[in-house]
């Protein structure tokens, strides 16, 4: 078989070391396409890029897991489609600048899980380049090799990458970060580097043909404890996937952020949002103030960390809801206009204040407000219609979990997906073998 190498397109090496390239890997294979390396630690002069002399240049799919000191100075690439690296020890990020740079036809890149080392005499171009192909970007949990560099450092490792490329036709976008050093990190830089999932959803291959519209998409904004999580989808059968986790940053900063993010784009049209707020203490109740004239949401979760919170959030929660405010169109209406269902979470709501929010949201006059048909209460189990002849029997309810303003909206359940299929990790079998392992494809 090992006589064939120079006709070898794939290959998959779990576990490798220098004694086993030497036995299995005599020679280069010239037409290599696709590598992927899993548990690479040898500090030794002949490593995986050496022993292929460096010189990859049929190489189109570059996967790396759990590896550290490879020598990449001597990597030649080109015609790389997919770069997906995860769990690498102290790697630099001016080679993920080199690759980027010659590779323009990226269709997949994937940083996840690793650390870089320190880049603060790192320069590059102001002119950031465009990866017009790329349909996948994730950039997970990249940090420093070492945190004590941070205040000699001016970015972050996630915020360099953003800063360095654009991505017009990403169709799969993934962040998780935690910025809690970028002390110097505004709405603005937010707002410029991390795209808006109606901007990516906007793009024309996401359009109906028809109506040149996109609306399918299901967007979930969570506030909870010192993060923001931002969830999109749009269903089985799409490959829209949006998923931005941004942990440790100011409520003031992620609050702007994802109010200028929810702002209406031209042909572009959610058909639900959720906004789900955890309140831990009083202050955090100005995350729904600060949404109260979007016009995007349509379901509203509030939970508390204590029941000693209990009164004053339901106070204050249904006040809200109560009064009007000038939307984002500059009509009087009453906040969040576009409300379908208000969720008591991890609390019960009770009847008689519940009753005179109902009654002063619907009947204030002069104020835009879409009287549904029925109200509906949900309990742990089951649901309740209320018709407005008789709206006075809420008054004595308790223990309610959600009020629905019109029929219940069930907000889809769709299962978890793969962020790459191509990806051949983790072994079929469950777990990856002690023993060094190839996985061997001629075609």
């Amino acid at each position: 078989m090992f006589c064939h190498l120079h006709r070898l397109e794939s290959i998959t090496i779990h576990s490798p070391t220098h004694e086993i390239f030497a036995k299995y890997i005599p020679s280069r294979a010239p037409l290599l396409k696709r590598i992927t390396l899993w548990g690479w630690d040898q500090r030794e002069p002949h490593d995986p890029i050496s022993r292929f002399s460096g010189s990859w240049t049929y190489l189109e799919e570059l996967r790396i897991r759990e590896c550290r000191n490879i020598e990449w100075k001597e990597a030649q690439f080109g015609q790389l489609r997919v770069v997906d690296i995860y769990c690498y020890t102290s790697l630099e990020i001016s080679l993920i600048f080199r690759l980027i740079q010659e590779n323009q036809r990226l269709e997949i890149l994937g940083l996840e899980d690793s650390t870089f080392t320190s880049s603060t005499s790192l320069t590059h171009s102001n002119t950031p380049v465009v990866l017009s192909h790329l349909k996948d970007l994730t950039l997970c949990n990249l940090a420093l090799a070492d945190p004590g560099e941070v205040n000699n450092h001016p970015q972050h490792p996630t915020l360099l990458i953003l800063r360095h490329i654009r991505f017009p036709s990403c169709s799969s976008f993934i962040l998780h970060t935690s910025i809690e050093s970028e002390s110097t990190v505004t709405p603005e830089d937010l707002q410029s580097l991390v795209p808006s999932p109606l901007d990516l959803l906007a793009h024309p291959s996401l359009r109906d043909p028809q109506t040149s519209q996109t609306t399918r998409g299901y967007l979930r904004a969570t506030f909870l404890n010192h993060r923001l999580i931002l969830t999109v989808d749009q269903g089985p059968g799409c490959e829209f996937r949006y998923d931005v986790r941004l942990d440790d940053t100011p409520r003031s900063i992620t609050r702007r952020w994802l109010k200028s993010a929810l702002e209406n784009r031209p042909g572009v049209a959610l058909h639900r949002c959720m906004l789900r707020v955890f309140i831990e203490e009083h202050s955090q109740m100005d995350d729904l103030v600060a949404f109260q004239d979007s016009e995007a949401v349509t379901h509203l979760s509030v939970g508390i960390s204590g029941e000693h919170l209990r009164e004053g959030v339901e106070r204050r929660l249904l006040q809200i809801l109560a009064k009007s405010c000038t939307s984002a169109s500059g009509a009087t209406v009453m906040a969040f206009p576009r409300l379908l269902k208000v969720e008591f979470e991890g609390w019960s709501g009770r009847g008689e204040p519940v009753l005179e929010m109902i009654r002063n949201r619907f009947g204030t006059p002069g104020v835009e407000a879409h009287r549904p048909d029925v109200i509906i209460i949900s309990y742990r189990y089951e649901s309740q219609e209320v018709r407005w002849d008789s709206l006075d029997d809420i008054r004595e309810l308790r223990g309610f979990k959600a009020v629905h303003f019109g029929a219940i909206d069930h907000w889809p359940r769709w299962p978890a997906r793969s962020r790459s299929p191509e990806s051949l990790w983790p072994p079929s079998n469950g777990h990856w073998e002690a023993e060094p392992h190839f996985i061997w494809e001629e075609e």
